[in-house]
């Protein structure tokens, strides 16, 4: 298989950040898998899912630059199983169950990780506050983001790259990539949070806009 052809296997509209950053990497790398190594996929979620325990674990004690590496590759394994499955026609419900639990324990290990963390070392009750509206945010988006990106691929306003779409707008997975990747390296752990929690906030409310003004209305 060709590299152009690899990208259509990536689900649309893609987070910008992440377009930029991880999917560009995974993509090589499930070319490398689909021509040569032939991997199955599952076995790149259970090592995702490794990656993930590792960097929920260093960040509930604090060693955030160590979660931070690891982070990145749960998450860029995390980018590469779905497409190595697709483009080998071995997608399975396995498949799925493994991506499902994977993606959740990396999100919500690694807000509450942090959150607790932070809330541990200072006592300041303000960071279980904020870990209580992630939450809330995070439940809404739940129910909200399917119907909405299948809305939004019927409108087609994102600029169109190699085979598929790109948000014009910030996604929740590059909210993760700042608070759980770019800023932890930094030393700017609480930014990251507050990042986090307003960017998923914001972009619930705005799904939930999107879907009450436009997504009831179809394309002629």
């Amino acid at each position: 298989m060709r590299y152009r052809e690899i990208m259509k296997y990536f689900d649309t509209p893609a987070a910008p950040i992440c377009y930029v950053f991880v999917d560009r990497v995974a993509s090589i790398f499930v070319w490398l898998n689909v021509n040569f190594l032939k991997i199955h996929p599952n076995y790149i979620s259970i090592l995702s899912g490794i990656f993930t325990v590792f960097s929920v674990v260093n960040f509930t004690k604090g060693l955030f630059i160590k979660g931070a590496l690891f982070y990145f590759f749960a998450f860029l394994f995390d980018a590469i199983d779905g497409p190595s499955a697709r483009a080998l026609n071995k997608t399975s419900m396995l498949g799925v169950i493994l991506e499902v639990w994977t993606d959740s324990l990396r999100l919500v290990g690694s807000t509450a990780g942090i959150s607790w963390y932070l809330y541990k070392s200072t006592l300041d009750e303000r960071w279980l506050l904020i870990l209580f509206i992630w939450l809330v945010s995070f439940s809404a988006g739940l129910w909200l983001y399917p119907k909405a990106k299948e809305s939004f691929k019927d409108f087609k306003k994102e600029k169109k790259v190699e085979g598929y779409y790109i948000s014009p707008v910030p996604t929740w997975m590059d909210y993760e990539m700042m608070a759980f990747f770019f800023l932890p390296l930094f030393g700017q752990v609480k930014l990251g949070m507050y990042i986090l929690v307003i960017g998923y906030f914001i972009s619930s409310l705005g799904m939930s806009g999107y879907l009450l003004f436009l997504g009831g209305k179809k394309k002629e």
